[in-house]
């Protein structure tokens, strides 16, 4: 399951180029996020979103993370590639 909403800063995320959604420590999508904003949802207030287009061919999909992160530790994970 891929989640709208993240507690992370804005100014880092901005950085970002790649969103990976991860399962079991493989890579089931991908995203290049176009715009990052803090939420306007009043249950998620103080976190973020992005807009973006789903990469249906990257070359990141079905890659297991497990030797980049080990045991998969919480939600949000950041490296530089």
């Amino acid at each position: 399951m891929t989640r709208k909403y993240w507690k992370i800063k804005l100014e880092r995320a901005s950085k970002a180029t790649h969103v990976l959604a991860i399962v079991n420590s493989e890579v089931v999508a991908v995203y290049i996020p176009e715009k990052w904003k803090y939420t306007d949802d009043s249950a998620h207030l103080g976190r973020i979103e992005f807009t973006g287009v789903e990469d249906t061919h990257s070359e990141y999909l079905g890659k297991s993370v497990k030797n980049i992160f080990g045991k998969y530790p919480g939600p949000t994970l950041y490296i530089n590639m």
